[in-house]
């Protein structure tokens, strides 16, 4: 009896053994706000074709940089910029081989406005948003522009600042200010009517860095090269991003 009973532990151990074995892998993903909603339209088709499960955190590139720095567990940072992620290689945090650029992205305006050159932006009383230059590329794109078309100086002080892309969108959805500087791609995945501007501001290249380790470095890979793959591209074109061919692939800039 006690044979027997051995025997059916032991098949029961090597059973569960196997499903540990088997249990679909994990990751987290750390991902720029402008990116959150074409990355959430593409995982479906990653998880199910890789197994690998993904969990999503949402913010604005600075915020996310911070907690990484700080020792939050995300396995893939999906930035807005090329600096974050090469501030990780510079502090030894990832090497450089873990740093690749996913995206180039596009600013737009949106509001009842007709570009930079029409004087309503610049009117008393108009409200307009921005993303906070200090940790939003997309914010710090928008100054720029602004900078050079000799506006910064006189709409700064009365503008709204959104932690992230995404806040500043909420705050024209809202109805909380009349234009906002947007990500292109959030116009093309709310449906929205934008201005396009001129891209004289630096590139706005969005690079990835894997953070993880072991196997969930290595599940963080396929999602990266994933995301970097031709059909993947084809998709973000349409979706208000530049191919990658229009920006450089890895380094700093």
């Amino acid at each position: 009896m006690n044979r027997i009973m051995q025997c059916l532990w032991a098949i029961v151990v090597a059973v569960c053994a196997t499903q540990v074995a088997h249990a679909a892998p994990s990751i987290n993903v750390a991902v720029a706000a402008n990116f959150a909603a074409p990355l959430q339209k593409l995982l479906p088709e990653f998880e199910a074709a890789s197994g690998i499960n993904v969990r999503v955190s949402v913010g604005s590139s600075g915020a996310l940089f911070a907690q990484i720095q700080h020792g939050a567990p995300y396995d893939l940072f999906l930035s807005a910029d090329s600096k974050r992620p090469q501030a990780l290689v510079a502090s030894g945090r990832v090497m450089a081989s873990a740093v690749q650029t996913y995206a180039v992205g596009h600013l737009a305006l949106v509001g009842n406005i007709d570009g930079l050159s029409d004087p309503r932006l610049t009117a008393a009383g108009t409200r307009v948003a921005i993303a906070e230059p200090d940790i939003a590329p997309y914010g710090r794109a928008a100054k720029q522009l602004l900078e050079q078309a000799g506006l910064w100086e006189k709409i700064a002080p009365g503008l709204i600042r959104g932690t992230n892309i995404q806040q500043t969108l909420q705050f024209w959805q809202t109805g909380n200010v009349d234009v906002a500087f947007i990500a292109a791609s959030q116009c093309v995945t709310y449906q929205l009517t934008c201005q396009t501007l001129p891209d004289s501001y630096a590139p706005i290249i969005q690079q990835l860095a894997v953070t993880g380790q072991g196997e969930s470095a290595v599940a963080a890979e396929k999602l990266a090269a994933f995301l970097r793959s031709p059909k993947v591209q084809s998709q973000l074109a349409k979706a208000g991003y530049a191919p990658l061919a229009s920006g450089p692939a890895e380094g700093s800039r």
